[in-house]
């Protein structure tokens, strides 16, 4: 197995968006790719940002982070207010399983803003 801070990870965020926080949620994740990029980060590669078609809302962001940055981008102030501005517009809630031990939850695509 590959040194996890030698290679790049794609990582597939859940988000739980609280019910009525959607239009605020996207406005906030809208500026999480550009800024990790814009310091090195994640990949060019823009991310992939779906939404659930079930109610309560449930998003999810797919973006590669470049070797070794994950933990520096936990304490950069400069990414800090995002994903603070991120849990404020989402909240816990029990993880969905299926007895049969996979689930296909269906999403659509979500615009955002550029």
């Amino acid at each position: 197995m590959a040194d996890k801070s030698t290679t790049r990870e794609t990582v597939v965020g859940t988000y739980f968006v609280r019910p009525g926080a959607e239009a605020e949620f996207e406005q906030v994740i809208a500026g999480n790719w550009p800024t990790l990029n814009a310091l090195g980060f994640v990949t060019d590669d823009r991310p992939v940002v779906l939404r659930s078609l079930a109610e309560p809302p449930v998003y999810v962001e797919i973006l590669t982070w470049e070797p070794g940055a994950m933990d520096p981008a936990h304490v950069h102030p400069d990414v800090i207010p995002i994903w603070e501005a991120v849990k404020r517009c989402t909240e816990p809630r029990p993880v969905p399983t299926d007895p049969q031990g996979f689930t296909f939850p269906a999403y659509r695509p979500v615009e955002l803003a550029q």
